[in-house]
């Protein structure tokens, strides 16, 4: 049996085990995927040994995309983003981004076909792959000192995506007045903030179909064959909070 599996810090809430494991055992293939809690400073350990260990593949989820990058060889994408969210491995650890394919079929499925004032809300991994899909967004966060200018912000844009974990909360939000679409990228049936922006009459969707399509991109990385995506689709929403 070959093992695949998902690493971050905190790992509990993710869902992709069940939808990758749906996809397995739907296509009869020997794996089993697992998700592994593996702290900051655990990265280099977690990565060695699961080369050590034979294993087939890792999705990458917060806190660790943007520090797996000098840990694999990533390819042309992951460099330009700036993190990895999917390790393959074979002779070598290859790294790769498929958040962003994951990001363009999330506005697909939202209905969103293009954002001439988009927002992006956080500073990390996630946020790196929005923006390479959004390259002409504003970022803000925390880190980059300008969340408090994010209502003077918000009443202009025409899409704002909250790439922070937030959404992991179920705390309530704030959100300011704006007439723009939004996207959670939590992958939940909803969250505190776009269950506020569809109170207000705002188009808006959690991340669930991010979740899926990289997947299923990283799932056909690793084994070879086209990913079943209704199948995928299905055992997600099951799982989801």
């Amino acid at each position: 049996m070959k093992l695949l599996g998902v690493i971050g810090w905190p790992i509990a809430h993710s869902r992709s085990p069940a939808m990758q494991n749906a996809a397995l055992q739907h296509k009869s293939l020997d794996y089993v995927y697992l998700k592994f809690a593996v702290r900051p400073e655990d990265l280099r350990a977690a990565v060695d040994g699961a080369r050590a260990l034979g294993v087939r593949g890792l999705n990458v989820t917060l806190p660790h995309k943007e520090n797996v990058l000098p840990l694999c060889e990533p390819d042309e994408l992951a460099q330009k983003v700036g993190a990895v969210n999917t390790l393959v491995f074979d002779e070598n650890v290859r790294g790769t981004n498929t958040d962003v394919h994951g990001f363009r079929m999330l506005m697909e499925e939202a209905g969103i076909v293009k954002s001439d004032r988009p927002i992006i809300l956080g500073a990390g991994g996630a946020m790196r792959a929005v923006r390479a899909v959004l390259p002409h967004a504003t970022i803000v966060a925390r880190k980059a000192g300008n969340w408090d200018q994010l209502p003077s912000l918000a009443a202009d844009a025409d899409l704002i995506v909250d790439a922070t974990p937030r959404g992991l909360s179920s705390e309530e939000v704030a959100l300011p007045p704006t007439g723009a679409a939004i996207l959670d990228l939590v992958a939940r049936r909803e969250t505190p903030l776009t269950r506020l922006a569809k109170s207000r009459g705002l188009k808006a969707q959690a991340g669930a179909a991010m979740l899926l399509h990289q997947g299923a991109a990283a799932f056909e990385l690793w084994t070879g064959t086209p990913a079943p995506i209704e199948v995928m689709r299905k055992a997600l929403d099951a799982a989801l909070d």
